[in-house]
């Protein structure tokens, strides 16, 4: 996978560094070095992911991407990453910490397929945002991805268009050095804990290790984000998902919020207790990070005390932000 040393080596040999200052609305672009690849490749591949994950493979192969869930048997996610379609491999996006998990847990079920799952160590992430963002990927592709999802690929690079009108770009080494020496590039390289921000903001979840088999897809929205099909078929964990949705009651789900807070103490990180005033442990926190004297916090919060106001175990009042996404009413009454 890429590491923190090949980032470094890269921008390194670029002679540039990523800035700590806060990002223009105009342009940034972010390094995604917390992010890796893993390929899926084979006569089979479609057919074994379409087995593995919660989206539907055909959805992915018609607009080149998908957000999804590789699921254990009882519904509860393992990992959660971008499915992409390149050429004629799958790639499965997905953040540094996962890949050894996630690339196990395939390999337990590929054996009979006529397929291959690795580590893809060649690729070099990019998240680009702001006003500007077209106006640059102009000069570097002909056609820009139109709606959230869609994929425009070559050998060497590919372009996703992602939720809050952003952009990932993958990139082959060659490639990567290649766009590291554009002038605007690289004036406007700034950490990726801006990127997470905007993810953390726009609602879009993540799994990591401390998180791993906690939540059914459903209690991290991942519905609302076309991350899961409820009519593709059998997939593993389909049938607690599925069931969930048709007859069951929705008792969690995704809330974004935000302290005025450096953490410098860390009391907030991934899978710590959130209270209210009248109840301990009413959400764990999915995903944080901290920028300057703002902490942004992805939780999992109990549906009944969603409107409460929301705590820290340390007594610090957490600001709920407004969804960009609605969630189906529906889901939350039980069905007859």
């Amino acid at each position: 996978m890429n590491t923190t040393k090949n980032w470094q080596q890269l921008l390194t040999a670029a002679g540039l560094q990523v800035s700590a200052e806060p990002p223009s609305s105009d342009l940034s672009i972010c390094p995604l070095d917390y992010q890796s690849m893993i390929q899926v490749e084979g006569a089979d591949s479609e057919n074994f992911l379409q087995g593995q994950l919660s989206c539907d493979l055909r959805e992915v192969v018609r607009d080149g991407s998908r957000l999804a869930a590789h699921c254990n048997p009882k519904g509860s996610m393992i990992s959660l990453m971008r499915v992409i379609k390149v050429a004629d491999v799958f790639c499965l996006r997905l953040n540094c910490q996962s890949v050894a998990t996630a690339l196990s847990t395939l390999n337990k079920y590929i054996m009979f397929s006529k397929a291959q799952a690795s580590d893809l160590q060649q690729w070099f992430g990019f998240g680009i945002q702001g006003s500007a963002a077209d106006s640059l990927l102009q000069q570097h592709f002909l056609q820009l991805p139109a709606t959230t999802d869609q994929v425009i690929a070559s050998s060497d690079k590919f372009l996703i268009k992602v939720p809050g009108d952003r952009y990932e770009l993958w990139l082959k080494p060659e490639q990567a050095e290649s766009w590291l020496t554009d002038n605007i590039v690289a004036a406007n390289l700034v950490s990726s804990e801006h990127w997470l921000k905007q993810e953390i903001l726009s609602a879009i979840p993540d799994i990591y290790p401390q998180s791993s088999c906690s939540y059914l897809p459903q209690m991290c929205n991942l519905q609302a984000l076309g991350g899961v099909s409820f009519n593709k078929g059998c997939y593993t964990g389909q049938e607690i998902v599925t069931r969930l949705h048709f007859r069951g009651k929705l008792n969690k789900h995704l809330l974004t919020a935000k302290l005025n807070f450096d953490n410098a103490d860390n009391s907030i990180f991934i899978g710590c207790d959130i209270d209210s005033a009248d109840r301990a442990k009413i959400a764990k926190v999915l995903q944080c990070v901290t920028i300057k004297n703002e902490t942004f916090v992805q939780l999992v919060i109990n549906v009944k005390y969603a409107a409460e106001a929301l705590l820290s175990e340390t007594g610090l009042a957490l600001q709920t932000l407004p969804n960009p996404y609605d969630l189906d009413p529906s889901l939350f009454v039980r069905k007859d």
